[in-house]
Order: C-alpha cells, then sequence, then structure tokens
C-alpha cells in the first residue's frame, strides 16, 4: 500500500466497508423478487433516480458549501469511472435479459482476476500467493454453486456480462489511484449516466406503488450505500483483495432470498457457499493480521 494507506486501522476499516459493499449489492435479488409488474428498464430507472436523489444528499453534507470547487476539480479519471460504472449498471439489467443469473455469476466471478492483474499492472501492487490460492479456491466454490446453470447458448448475454467484472476491476483501480479525497462526485456521474441511458428504452413511466418503493430500495440500499462503501473501503484495499471480497456478493445473495421470500438453495449453493466464505475469511484475516505485523513476509 502508499504511505498514505499503510495504517492497519485504515486497511481494517477499508475490508469492512468493502464486505459492507458486498452485503448491501447482495440484496438485489430480494428487491427484484418482490416487484409486481415493472420491467427491467423500468427499475434501473427508478433505481437510478434514486440513486441519484441519495449520492446528491450526501455530497452536499459531505462537502457544505466545497461542492462546486470538486466540480471543477473534476479530472479524466473522474469521467472515465462515471463511464464505467454507468455502463456497468446498464449491463447489468441486459446480461440478466439475456442470459441466467448463473450465467452472469460465473462471468463475475473473474473480478478477483481482473482487479488483481490491473492492480499489478496498473498500481504494480504485488498479489501474496495466498490471496492468489484463495481466489481459485474461491473459483471452485462458485463453479460448484452454479455448475448446473453454466452457458446453454446465451453467448450474447454472456459476452454483455463479460462487462460487470472488467468495469468493477477498472473502478477498484481509479479509486485506488486517484488524488482526489473521495469518487463519490465520479460515483453521483455514473447513476446519472445510468438514468439517462435507460431514458432511451422507457415506453412508460407508470408503475405501481410497491414497485416505486422496491426500486428506491435498490437505488438507495442496495446500489447506493453499496457503491459508496465500496468507493470509500477500496482505496485502503488491494485491488485483488477487492476483487476477492466482491465474491460475498453471489454467495449472501441465495441466502437472503431463503430468509426474506423462502426461496431454498440447493446443497450445491450451500456447499459452494461455504468454500468461497471460507476462502475469503481466511485471506482477510490473515491480511488483516499481517496489517498489523509489518516485519512479517507474504
Amino acid at each position: 500500500m502508499s504511505e498514505g494507506h499503510k495504517s492497519s486501522g485504515n486497511y481494517v476499516r477499508g475490508l469492512l466497508m468493502v464486505a459492507g459493499s458486498a452485503l448491501c449489492l447482495s440484496t438485489s435479488g430480494v428487491g427484484l423478487r418482490i416487484i409486481e409488474s415493472a420491467d427491467g428498464w423500468q427499475i434501473l430507472f427508478y433505481r437510478s433516480l434514486s440513486m441519484v436523489a441519495l449520492l446528491a444528499c450526501v455530497l452536499v453534507v459531505r462537502e457544505n458549501r466545497n461542492i462546486f470547487g470538486r466540480v471543477k476539480n473534476l479530472g479524466f479519471e473522474d469521467a472515465l469511472l462515471a463511464i464505467v460504472l454507468g455502463t456497468g449498471f446498464v449491463a447489468y439489467v441486459f446480461a440478466l435479459l439475456n442470459t441466467t443469473v448463473a450465467n452472469a455469476l460465473f462471468v463475475f466471478s473473474a473480478a478477483p482476476f481482473f482487479a488483481a492483474t490491473l492492480g499489478w499492472v496498473v498500481l504494480r501492487e504485488r498479489v501474496p500467493l495466498r490471496t492468489w490460492i484463495a481466489i481459485l479456491v474461491a473459483m471452485s466454490g462458485l463453479g460448484v454453486m452454479v455448475g448446473a446453470g453454466l452457458m446453454g447458448g446465451r453467448a450474447f448475454g454472456n459476452l454483455i456480462a463479460l462487462w460487470l467484472p472488467v468495469s468493477y476491476a477498472i473502478s477498484v483501480v481509479l479509486v485506488r489511484r486517484s488524488k482526489q479525497p473521495d469518487m463519490l462526485l465520479a460515483l453521483l456521474l455514473a447513476a446519472i449516466i445510468a438514468t439517462l441511458i435507460t431514458l432511451v428504452f422507457i415506453d412508460d413511466f407508470s408503475i405501481s406503488r410497491r414497485d416505486l418503493g422496491a426500486s428506491i430500495y435498490l437505488g438507495v440500499f442496495q446500489v447506493g450505500v453499496g457503491f459508496i462503501l465500496l468507493m470509500l473501503g477500496a482505496r485502503f484495499v488491494p485491488a485483488a483483495q477487492v476483487g476477492l471480497l466482491a465474491l460475498i456478493e453471489p454467495v449472501l445473495g441465495p441466502i437472503w432470498a431463503w430468509l426474506t421470500v423462502t426461496e431454498i438453495p440447493s446443497n450445491a449453493t450451500l456447499l459452494g457457499g461455504f468454500i468461497i466464505l471460507t476462502a475469503v475469511g481466511i485471506d482477510a484475516a490473515i491480511a488483516a493480521y499481517r496489517a498489523k505485523k509489518p516485519s512479517l513476509r507474504d
């Protein structure tokens, strides 16, 4: 880590924020399960719009009168992050409309590899052997979870889904190399971009109160708080570990569905989830311990 990020307190706080981000993002299935009749584009529009409102409020509170100065200081990397994340939000919907959830999860599982590789190439972050082992073990766990539902001739949806791990990894690297105090303004721009893109695809803005409430929940808590925690926490955690922690999302998703809408997960899902959480937990625990013992080598 760079000099400003070496503190073990910041590192542990970053780990908790990134894990909290994955927890928030994992609740998308619960929100989508209670939708009555709204289609994907209507949900995405109101989700993105409510995310814009949340981020605008957060920035006003955090920045007070300095927000206009932050806007003037926006640079190329802020704009790039906004485009990458904004299109990633939209690609998520496109992918689910054109492939299975299992396929999308399997493709997203490449996030740790992309994050580790970009972190090494762009940031010169060395990836410890234990993290590579944890990534491989976690991949095997996700393979157990979704193996039965893979592929099935949905190449177009799988290709779109590939942008999910790529955009996630690029975002993590941009956050870690940014000189800005945070990347929340760029995240606001990403939500605005996603909102504008969805305008092209919506035929009817009228949805039920229940669907509107579910969409607002997704925008404020699931993707809003989820990505705010990611933007704030990823600055203190190596890119490879951020990508690995992201795999908590597909593990917790079926569990929330089980607890809230009685959607019982299969034995394969439970086994795969246990493998992933074990790999992620051991790597995070060792990393946190070593952060307090700088003399130890990986």
